[in-house]
């Protein structure tokens, strides 16, 4: 599976939640811009609760990468600016195959971030 491939799935599992894609790394989509020196692979916006979901992509290797983790680290600690949603943590999703689920697990728990309740893991 493409990097793309895992990315639009994640785009459908974001759109399944009534979000409005932003910007994504596939085609049809314009390309998110850097976050604090790390790009996402997805953004989207719930017009609702007035906040953005980041998300990221990763098989069994790149879960591995320290690119990876370092994204993780940094996007998963985001923050809302401005509207009803300020000062909320952004919700952040870390797509990954199923032969790297496990290791996403390990790498979400070296983060020490779960416990913001912000993270959720989802199989693309």
């Amino acid at each position: 599976m493409t990097n793309e491939d895992m990315v639009k799935n994640l785009a459908d599992n974001f759109q399944n939640k009534g979000l409005e894609i932003l910007y994504a790394m596939c085609n049809g989509y314009n390309e998110p811009a850097d976050v604090q020196g790390v790009k996402p692979d997805i953004i989207g916006w719930d017009s609702e609760q007035e906040i953005y979901h980041l998300g990221i992509v990763a098989d069994s290797e790149t879960i591995t990468f320290d690119s990876t983790k370092e994204k993780m680290e940094i996007l998963a600690k985001m923050m809302m600016g401005v509207g009803t949603s300020e000062g909320k943590h952004l919700p952040f999703y870390v797509g990954v195959t199923k032969d790297a689920s496990d290791i996403a697990d390990k790498k979400l728990q070296e983060t020490n971030l779960l416990s913001q309740g912000n993270i959720q893991k989802i199989l693309v």
